[in-house]
């Protein structure tokens, strides 16, 4: 009983700390995961299907991976000069992420519910605007990170490699995220070579296995905000700093190229795994 007091001690205290950090970002975080189990949810009792997955995979899939995006910009948050989100351009561009976010969690999760496509769908005037206005807001989710990569290097210690890999983790997402996701919005799908369909695609992801996918490169790009800063986040701390910087940027480079592969196998049309 004294171990349950203690763990919903802990659990309230980090649920505070995290909520003070940027409360919009959090409860956006806390209602994003709520939205990808009510995805999870739905998927389980509703058997109807879209390109052979469930209507209900691509509300979840984007669902989870905004909310992601979002618990990690939180934890960005002790990095930026004090009180720099609740005003100015900062709190500007801190809550127009996240109604970029949730308009497009809207429009993605009612054009889930009717069994129909959001990406690539133009098939009439209405689909078009909002597909385009889809890529206008996924554009300024990977522009905004940008600029906090310069807000974050311009007030910390750069030779920090925590520091370091969060600005280049951000420029990542912003350069091969952005980029590989401007390329994938001008075709007229994520597949290369391969069946139009995701059924018997990669576990969770749905990436094809007969041909090239286009969102395998896009997913590698947008996560590097992540990837990155974990990977510093594992060096031992008594590492010298210059050591692990230099670990950092090797690291970074190293995923560049990987994520270049797999975009060039991609419009080669060969699979990420077969």
């Amino acid at each position: 009983m004294q171990n349950l007091s203690i763990f919903y001690a802990s659990l309230r205290q980090n649920y505070q700390t995290y909520r003070g950090l940027e409360p919009i970002w959090f409860y956006t975080t806390v209602g994003l995961l709520g939205l990808t189990m009510a995805c999870f949810l739905a998927g389980s009792i509703d058997d109807r299907l879209f390109n052979g997955v469930s209507v209900w995979a691509k509300p979840f899939k984007f669902a989870l991976s905004l909310a992601v995006f979002f618990a990690t910009l939180l934890a960005f948050v002790r990095y930026f000069p004090s009180g720099y989100l609740q005003r100015g351009v900062g709190r500007l561009i801190a809550v127009s992420l996240v109604w970029v976010a949730l308009a497009e969690m809207v429009y993605i999760t009612i054009s889930g519910a009717l069994g129909e496509a959001s990406h690539f769908n133009v098939t009439t005037p209405f689909r078009e605007i909002m597909y385009m206005l889809m890529g206008i807001g996924a554009t300024w989710l990977v522009t905004a990170p940008l600029w906090f990569a310069w807000i974050i290097g311009r007030n910390n210690v750069r030779n920090d490699p925590i520091v370091l890999a969060i600005i280049i983790g951000l420029v990542l997402t912003f350069v091969l995220g952005g980029g590989f996701g401007q390329y994938l919005g001008s075709q007229t799908g994520h597949w290369v070579d391969a069946a139009a369909s995701d059924a018997n695609g990669v576990w969770l992801f749905n990436w094809a296995k007969s041909g090239g996918d286009l969102r395998v490169a896009h997913f590698f790009g947008m996560h590097a905000m992540q990837v990155v800063p974990l990977f510093a986040l594992l060096l031992p701390k008594h590492w010298s700093r210059g050591f692990a910087c230099s670990l950092v940027v090797l690291f970074s480079g190293s995923y560049t190229v990987v994520s270049v592969l797999t975009f060039v196998q991609a419009v080669r049309g060969q699979p990420f795994i077969s």
